[in-house]
């Protein structure tokens, strides 16, 4: 029912609305000893004028009906309704402490459909008195029907509503000029009633419509704006007759008379601007309340007398105690907040609000401002604190400055929030909002044990929190096996990453997804093992692992061992420096060989590597800005090593965006960097067994088969996915070929190439992502053909996509040194594969997103997989 969630929630911040004068901040009702309808209320209504529709009249009865707040079947809406409003309404109480009835319902009906033109007030109480009598009805000629006589009694609102048809003397004022209001009815000797009344605007520029105006109002949320506008005014009549039923109830202590909903609507019809409204994009309507049975409806504020401010729902104000928290995420809030609501109103006066956040396991707590904002001239704040003993280790946060919306995170496993509001709060302030979640990792962890269990699984069943980077060292002996088993892997697949190294910089192998107890890997490995794990989601419910090391190393030795190292540290640096110079010499009478001789630095770790490369034999690519080298480091195994043509120094993009993307299976992993002192910093990479995917295409297309290539095109568009959605900012490759995508050992495609990469803002997104898409088209045009495209001009592909049969018996579309499958369900997959393709590379800025294009390639890989071995 509420789609606006899936749309937004817009949140108007009243832009004409400056602070209330600390005179009107002072405003509040008192009693005067008069009645309040404290006992079930039953509206009776006088319909006046013809033109109503069935559907008009049911909007007005529905919004009475839904006055009741033990009608609503559901607690917390985020959308205000109309029993929240009247909760409102029910602070307000009688001589005798007893709150306005909670009971409200539709009574009796008549309906008026004579004379329509020039309407005085004398009319409309003879028509009023005539309704408490039979005899009188009678008496109209069939102009006046009612369902049954009106009754007088204590527990009656008796209430006239008029049609937009229905036209008024010009010298009724008050008819003309106000859009409700009520006046006294004599129906028999001595006896008095109220009778409320309120009019339908008649034409758009009508005062009784200045709800339904302003920029963010999109149209009526029942379909009709005179019926909206009035039923607005109906409730708010019905509201001001519970509580000032007559004359002598709830009034404003200024001496005015204003009243619970008058004051409100003064203030949103005055020169404050527009109410904030719910907008619906997709219906196209505007609102800011709910009622039962789907309606929706634009109400007037009423007068909160617990925060001395109008309001839509009461607001929650704090006990005395502090409230404990002890699950490892979660949200906090008071007041108004951005994309939520608890009723677009400001927080209570005079509050003081605690809360403890505990997860006896937790490492950190991460906090998140979401939203904030105080007036400038208040005393309200936001403390967050490590500890509560004093505020030598807590945040403060007060005003709406920008700055406020942040990261940050308080280490151990306890936090402390408090929130104080002051004497009096603006109307300008709205609120704030933050998010928490418990960190039960965070950075490195040595392991010395000879067995145990390492991993992330919160025992109560929570998920795992996002923004981790977490390791675990299992310091084995050299050369003496380490074994590891997995017990559990449930995470989020193709977003957050388990991986194993072997050491500290070679990746063995990473996991991703949920593995069943049949798939849980078991990994026999020596020596130093580290593992470590990353998070951009909170989905899933973690790992865990049993570790068994045969020889672990003896941790006091390995301290003695880090002191002698950091000794001969600075020997080496020296030594190091000496053979760059040696180095620097013998590049310049050998340029057939060059020797680079450095510290390598990775992810806070860093060994010392020697990276030969024996010029032009050993290169192995050449883009416009560099070359690419085959190297061999110390341990004998090899890197590929990509040179600057030119001398660069400092930190580029492309390493900065590396260091953030390495973690993906599917990308190619930045092992480090070595200077080389002439041409600045050399980026060293894993290196790729088998090449890029364009030479094993043009080379040996025949040993890459079609389910080879379907993976290697799922695997890249997950990549993608990761640069498009899952990376803030989120990065645009700019140069996705198939010369940037690489190919180990057993056929695993990795994304490189990132040297035109770049973060892209909110105005490049659509046509650089747009552009990624299109290349990756063309990628997978050439994993259908096993051709290059020469080409690239979209509209000259093959159309024989569009038809399977066509597609599959001309072969013209496919690479030949492939056999055409027989299987019914791989030839429509190869067609799907086709058909993607062409949807990637036809629409430009306005084509797929990548999370459509993997969606549509994992589809295709269901259809080969569907095929019986």
């Amino acid at each position: 029912m509420v789609s606006l969630l899936l749309v937004s929630l817009l949140l108007y911040i009243l832009p004409g609305i400056s602070c209330l004068s600390r005179d009107e901040r002072s405003f509040g009702l008192s009693y005067n000893g008069g009645k309040i309808m404290t006992e079930p209320v039953a509206v009776s209504v006088i319909w006046f004028g013809t033109d109503w529709e069935k559907s008009g009249q049911e909007v007005i009865r529905n919004g009475i009906s839904s006055l009741s707040p033990s009608r609503y079947g559901f607690e917390g809406s985020e959308v205000p309704t109309l029993g929240s409003w009247w909760n409102i309404i029910r602070q307000y109480t009688n001589i005798s402490n007893a709150p306005v009835t909670d009971e409200v319902d539709v009574g009796a009906e008549c309906f008026y459909v004579g004379s329509q033109l020039n309407m005085t007030m004398d009319r409309m109480i003879g028509i009023g008195r005539s309704v408490f009598n039979q005899t009188s009805i009678d008496g109209t000629s069939g102009n006046l029907t009612c369902t049954r006589v009106f009754e007088v009694n204590d527990r009656t609102i008796y209430h006239i509503v008029f049609s937009h048809t229905v036209m008024f003397d010009d010298d009724q004022r008050d008819l003309v000029d106000l859009c409700r209001g009520n006046f006294a009815v004599e129906v028999f000797a001595g006896v008095n009633v109220t009778m409320a009344w309120a009019r339908a605007p008649q034409k758009q520029s009508d005062q009784c419509s200045t709800f339904f105006r302003g920029d963010h109002y999109l149209g009526p949320p029942n379909g009709d704006e005179k019926i909206d506008s009035l039923v607005g005014y109906v409730l708010g009549n019905i509201a001001e007759e519970v509580t000032n039923q007559d004359g002598r109830g709830w009034k404003g202590n200024d001496g005015s008379d204003w009243t619970v909903s008058s004051y409100c609507g003064s203030v949103f019809e005055g020169e404050r601007g527009d109410p904030p409204l719910f907008m619906d994009v997709e219906r196209n309507v505007s609102f800011n309340a709910a009622g039962l049975n789907g309606y929706r409806y634009i109400l007037q504020y009423v007068w909160d007398q617990n925060i001395k401010n109008c309001a839509m729902k009461p607001s929650e104000t704090c006990g005395n105690n502090a409230l404990a928290f002890k699950q490892p995420k979660g949200h906090l809030h008071v007041g108004i907040i951005a994309n939520h609501t608890t009723g677009l109103q400001p927080y209570p006066p005079n509050q003081k609000c605690r809360w403890k956040i505990q997860y006896p396991t937790a490492k950190f707590i991460s906090f998140t401002i979401n939203y904030l904002s105080f007036a400038v001239d208040s005393n309200d704040q936001l403390v967050i604190c490590q500890s509560d003993s004093g505020p030598a280790q807590c945040s403060i946060f007060q005003s709406n400055d920008e700055r406020y919306k942040k990261s940050f995170k308080i280490k151990g496993s306890k936090a402390y929030v408090e929130f104080t509001s002051g004497e009096l709060v603006s109307f300008d302030s709205r609120g704030w909002e933050l998010t928490y979640s418990a960190g039960l990792c965070s950075g490195k962890e040595d392991v010395y044990d000879r067995k145990g269990v390492i991993g992330y699984s919160p025992s109560d069943g929570y998920s795992y929190t996002k923004g981790l980077s977490c390791q675990w060292i299992l310091h084995g002996k050299a050369g003496t096996p380490v074994a590891l088993s997995f017990s559990h892997i449930n995470i989020s697949e193709d977003f957050d990453f388990l991986a194993i190294y072997n050491g500290t910089t070679h990746q063995i192998t990473n996991f991703s997804g949920i593995y069943s107890s049949s798939d849980l890997p078991v990994l026999n490995l020596t020596g130093e093992i580290m593992i470590e794990f990353a998070t951009q989601t909170d989905k899933g419910d973690g790992w865990s692992a049993n570790f068994y090391m045969s020889s672990p190393v003896d941790q006091k030795k390995k301290s003695l061992l880090i002191v002698i190292v950091v000794v001969l540290g600075g020997v080496l640096i020296g030594f190091s420096l000496a053979l760059f110079t040696l180095a620097l010499v013998r590049s310049r009478k050998d340029t057939n060989r060059t020797e680079l001789d450095s510290r390598v630095e990775f992810d806070s770790h860093s060994i010392l590597m020697r990276a030969e490369v024996n010029g032009e034999e050993s290169r192995i690519g050449e883009g416009s800005s560099s070359i690419v080298y085959r190297g061999i480091s110390t341990d004998g195994k090899f890197i590929a090593l990509k040179s600057p043509k030119h001398p660069t120094f400092g930190i580029k993009l492309e390493e900065e965006i590396l260091l953030k993307t390495s973690l993906h299976p599917n990308i190619i992993s930045l092992v480090g960097y070595v200077e080389d002192g002439i041409r600045g910093r050399n980026l060293v990479f894993e290196f790729m067994d088998r090449g890029s995917l364009s030479w094993n295409l043009r080379e040996r297309g025949e040993a890459l088969d079609w389910e080879r290539r379907l993976e290697i095109a799922v695997q890249i568009s997950s990549a993608i996915q990761m640069l498009h959605m899952y990376l803030k900012p989120r990065i645009c490759h700019r140069n996705i070929t198939s010369e940037n995508v690489l190919l180990d050992e057993n056929y695993n495609a990795k994304l490189g190439g990132f040297g035109a990469a770049k973060y892209c803002t909110i105005d490049e997104m659509p046509s650089e992502m747009g552009g990624d898409i299109w290349s990756f088209g063309l990628l997978l045009v050439e994993l259908l053909t096993g051709k290059p495209v020469i080409n690239r001009n979209a509209s000259e592909f093959c159309e024989r996509f569009e038809v399977v049969d066509e597609a599959l018996r001309g072969q013209d579309c496919l690479d030949r040194r492939l056999a055409i499958p027989r299987e019914e369900c791989e030839k429509m997959g190869l067609t799907k594969l086709g058909e993607i393709a062409k949807w990637c590379i036809g629409r430009g800025e306005n084509g797929p997103k990548i999370g459509d294009v993997v969606l549509g390639l994992k589809q295709v890989k269901l259809l080969f997989c569907s095929v019986p071995s």
